[in-house]
């Protein structure tokens, strides 16, 4: 089911504290101002200079994380958070079965499930394959014949980044992807609960 932030269950889910090094990383050279919305934002706490010290491996509120997100959108404009979600797949550590750019786009749900938890657990669990439900999904589907993939992404995250996660995840196996918003579709900054995302490459 479409799961907009509205929907979401206040204090029932958490975000990876490693996806904190996401934005800090997005802002650059103006790392300073990523550290203060965090900080403000409740997530991680001051080491002393003014920089985030948080546990990647605790999990944090992911309404505060969204909070965070929302504010670079409307204080610092959409680049930024595109920039952001660009820096998300660059460093990760793919199981094996990833070789492609269809595999690549396809381990977004999982990794993305994995990366969250419900009332503490872990989302998905490698183990079993089990993947609880709640914060939406990014959904998959090749044109045959064709280099061209849609992604719908139906999750509480903003537009902007969830098109920099694609379009990152994308060229790390085809450099010339591209991607298009689906405008004939709806739109989660028009209140829509999802958005549709067009990969092409040569």
């Amino acid at each position: 089911m479409p799961t907009p932030r509205n929907q979401l269950v206040p204090g029932q889910f958490q975000v990876l504290g490693a996806n904190l090094q996401i934005v800090i990383d997005g802002f650059g050279s103006f790392t300073l101002l990523a550290n203060k919305i965090l900080l403000e934002e409740g997530l991680g706490a001051d080491d002393g200079t003014g920089a985030v010290k948080f546990e990647p491996g605790s999990w944090y509120p992911l309404e505060r994380w969204l909070t965070t997100l929302e504010r670079i959108g409307n204080e610092f404009g959409h680049v930024l958070l595109f920039q952001s979600g660009m820096t998300t797949p660059k460093n990760a550590v793919f199981p094996p079965t990833v070789t492609d750019i269809h595999s690549g786009l396809k381990c977004i749900d999982v990794a993305y499930h994995m990366n969250h938890a419900v009332r503490g657990e872990t989302m998905f669990s490698p183990n079993t394959g089990e993947m609880r439900e709640g914060i939406g999904h990014y959904g998959y589907s090749h044109t045959p014949g064709k280099n061209l993939i849609t992604m719908q992404s139906s999750t509480p995250y903003p537009c902007d980044f969830d098109r920099g996660i694609i379009i990152a995840m994308a060229q790390r196996f085809q450099p010339t992807a591209t991607i298009l918003h689906d405008a004939t579709r709806p739109c989660r900054k028009r209140g829509g609960a999802s958005c549709a995302y067009h990969v092409a490459w040569r």
